[in-house]
């Protein structure tokens, strides 16, 4: 992650887990920082995985963004997580980013359990397993 922030020169980059919290952080983001960008994130990438099979176009694969002044890329990583990077620079800059993110993806997707961290959660409190 902090090799894919520095190749990319982005701001910063966050992976998260769908069930809302930051699993890993790199770049010029601290704790408090990467859970508000993480609550933000988690709700963007399920917005648009909900958007593709309201409308039957198929899973998200790279969400882009575009601010005044930068831009979020945004790609799920399996069915439980997703991976966020900050870009702020100009369009050329933003397509090489989003090329780069697709093939972390690519190769991080194997690396994570794929099971669903929210039904996950459920068992356990079915089983009354202390917090």
């Amino acid at each position: 992650m902090n090799q894919l922030v520095q190749e990319t020169g982005t701001s910063y980059g966050v992976v998260f887990g769908t069930h809302g919290l930051h699993l890993l952080r790199a770049g010029d983001l601290d704790q408090v920082g990467a859970e508000s960008v993480t609550a933000i994130l988690t709700n963007v990438l399920l917005l648009s995985l909900g958007a593709g099979k309201l409308t039957a176009r198929g899973e998200a694969e790279t969400i882009v963004i575009r601010y005044e002044s930068g831009a979020l890329v945004l790609a799920p990583l399996g069915s439980a997580f997703g991976l966020g990077l900050f870009v702020g620079g100009s369009d050329n800059e933003l397509k090489q980013v989003a090329y780069a993110l697709a093939r972390f993806a690519i190769q991080a997707e194997p690396l994570l359990p794929q099971e669903d961290l929210a039904s996950r959660a459920e068992g356990l409190r079915e089983r009354r397993v202390p917090r």
